[in-house]
């Protein structure tokens, strides 16, 4: 009877997962954070109403934010990921003034709607995947709803004006149904009009290795 009751079970947990493994559609949520810094290149930027000129320069230091959001992946070999993510990125940036001798820190932060489309290839447990994205910003002090409220309600074309691209690729693990994944993040478009101080604009890429945990949800 004991045996029996053994064999039931292990034939039990045999069916359950081949019948994970034939699944085509998996919907989940992830979550984790970015470590981001911007690439401006010496970018000059003049402020507004004044000649006076600053010169930026690349700092190596990383900021650390979040991400979480949602995915829902089709395929099972070689499938296709879209993503809907809310992400807080950033960077610090030298800035030398002019007739200074040393440069000053500014810190850079700001949030954005990232909806990557990743195609992958998964041998055994392990997944391999890479796609374009796009990004709107939020804006300082907005919610998040507010800003989903202006992108879904505006007319599309706006919307698509409104955007900056990149991609991400990366690695990942999926154990049952958790899922580890890091990916480089780069952009195509510059990040324009963040503002670091007295209403200084400039244009910058930002770049970023995301790592992040997620969990199929049905």
């Amino acid at each position: 009877m004991k045996k029996l009751l053994i064999a039931s079970i292990v034939m039990v947990a045999f069916q359950a997962e081949a019948q994970f493994n034939r699944k085509l559609v998996f919907v989940g949520v992830r979550a984790g954070a970015n470590f981001s810094q911007l690439n401006t290149n010496d970018l000059n930027v003049a402020r507004p109403g004044s000649a006076v000129t600053d010169f930026l320069k690349n700092n190596s230091n990383y900021r650390t934010g979040y991400v979480v959001g949602a995915y829902a992946r089709i395929g099972r070999k070689l499938y296709i990921q879209p993503e809907v993510l809310f992400s807080s990125k950033g960077g610090t940036i030298e800035i030398l003034k002019n007739g200074a001798s040393q440069p000053v820190n500014v810190d850079v932060k700001f949030s954005q709607i990232d909806i990557p489309v990743m195609i992958g290839l998964k041998v055994g447990p392990l997944r391999l995947n890479a796609g374009p994205m796009a990004s709107l910003n939020v804006a300082q002090g907005n919610a998040l709803g507010d800003a989903l409220k202006v992108y879904t309600t505006q007319n599309i074309n706006k919307t698509i004006e409104q955007a900056t691209f990149g991609y991400q690729a990366g690695v990942g693990l999926s154990i049952r149904s958790f899922n580890i994944d890091l990916r480089r993040e780069g952009g195509f478009s510059n990040i324009s009009q963040l503002n670091l101080q007295n209403n200084a604009q400039f244009n910058s890429k930002v770049s970023l290795w995301q790592l992040t945990l997620g969990m199929n949800l049905f």
